[in-house]
């Protein structure tokens, strides 16, 4: 089962050894050394002590037809923010649309509201969905309002909320 992971925690990680027992015992067996850099990339831009960065899910794959969440946190009453990692100067914008509105279809199952951002680290950049899924940049300021505004909790094993009925 996937635990919630501390975000601050990693990104404060110094030493590989400590960090790979860390995300082992939360569940976390395939992140790679790029997508821990684009986590600690992701949380220096939040500076604020206020933002809740406790209750991360990383690398969520849904059963059966392994879609792949890299950062998700949820409200008690299911809301739900998903964070995608880019660390590639030249991605391209068609395709981080394209995933952040998948991500948004399979999330909206069971999510009572769903919003998508993705993170790309080597341009320090965040682009999110409007409700009409244009794909727009927004500034650290704005990822950082939606994060202090939302009241991340544990939710337990995602798989249950996954599961067909």
């Amino acid at each position: 089962m996937l635990k919630v992971a501390d975000l601050r925690v990693i990104a404060s990680n110094k030493n590989n050894v400590n960090m790979k027992q860390y995300l082992n015992g939360l569940g976390i067996l395939t992140l790679r050394d790029r997508e821990i850099q684009g986590i600690k990339n992701l949380v220096a831009n939040f500076t604020d002590p206020t933002i809740n960065l406790r209750y991360f899910y990383i690398g969520y794959r849904v059963p059966k037809i392994s879609r792949e969440f890299d950062l998700l946190i949820f409200s008690q009453q299911y809301d739900v923010i998903n964070i995608e990692l880019k660390s590639n100067i030249n991605y391209a914008k068609e395709k981080i649309k394209k995933q952040l509105i998948n991500n948004k279809y399979y999330l909206s199952t069971i999510a009572r509201s769903v919003k998508s951002v993705t993170y790309n680290s080597d341009l320090n950049t965040f682009y999110t969905l409007t409700d009409k899924n244009e794909l727009i940049k927004v500034s650290i300021t704005d990822v950082n309002a939606m994060l202090v505004a939302f009241n991340s909790v544990d939710i337990g094993d995602l798989d249950n909320l996954f599961k067909p009925e």
